[in-house]
């Protein structure tokens, strides 16, 4: 079943009188608990992409779906909504609160949507395996425990799609790996839909599917 859908999108910046055509007739279908890799060079519109699936931007043409509702014309305010509800964001900044600990970070979404539950933040914390540096700052924890931490943020909601746009990006190889890994396990263990971009060929290998995007093309 289709969890995520886009029908000829295509995406043009504009500069003054200057174009740039970043996407252009992106069709795609994602189901429900795949693993989908996209990749490709920098700058072929992949990161592009990723924000139009997540409603983050608007496209210049196109639709896309989440489930049955076409979010591109939705206004900001039931979007964010149904960004809420369906899907968790992981970046390749980990975007961690410096002056908030550990669990206070994968708390945070809770307290703004008037839910505190600090047991959930714990047992996500442990899900991550980091129930040992709870207490610990942002500026304590390597780049792999910062993005393991991000990961459990994301997860707050129980969203059933994970978006990540080069998590491993600022990670080394053994991080990087620690996270990829978490990422299967999340789709393998609790049928997490995840959508990966990166550059990295190895990774998306891991990936059920690859969709490679090449100047703004699915090729």
């Amino acid at each position: 079943m289709e969890i995520l859908r886009t029908i000829e999108l295509g995406k043009t910046y504009r500069d003054g009188e200057k174009e740039t055509e970043v996407l252009r007739g992106i069709n795609l279908e994602i189901d429900e608990g795949e693993f989908v890799a996209i990749a490709g060079p920098s700058g072929s519109g992949k990161s592009t992409l990723l924000g139009l699936l997540a409603g983050l931007d608007r496209p210049t043409t196109g639709q896309v779906f989440i489930g049955e509702t076409e979010i591109t014309t939705l206004p900001e305010s039931r979007l964010a909504k149904i960004r809420g509800r369906m899907l968790g964001f992981v970046f390749q900044s980990f975007n961690l609160i410096p002056t908030l600990t550990a669990l206070e970070n994968i708390e945070l979404p809770m307290i703004l949507n008037k839910k505190p539950d600090p047991q959930r933040a714990r047992e996500l914390l442990d899900l991550v395996g980091l129930s040992h540096r709870s207490r610990h700052y942002p500026s304590q924890l390597s780049g792999g425990e910062q993005q393991r931490v991000a990961i459990a943020r994301a997860l707050v909601c129980d969203p059933p799609i994970i978006l990540a746009d080069e998590p491993t990006g600022n990670l080394d190889s053994k991080n990087s790996q620690t996270v990829i890994d978490l990422l299967l396990s999340l789709n393998s263990e609790k049928q997490k839909t995840i959508v990966l971009v990166t550059h990295d060929m190895d990774f998306a290998a891991k990936a059920q599917r690859i969709v490679h995007i090449n100047d703004g093309r699915i090729s």
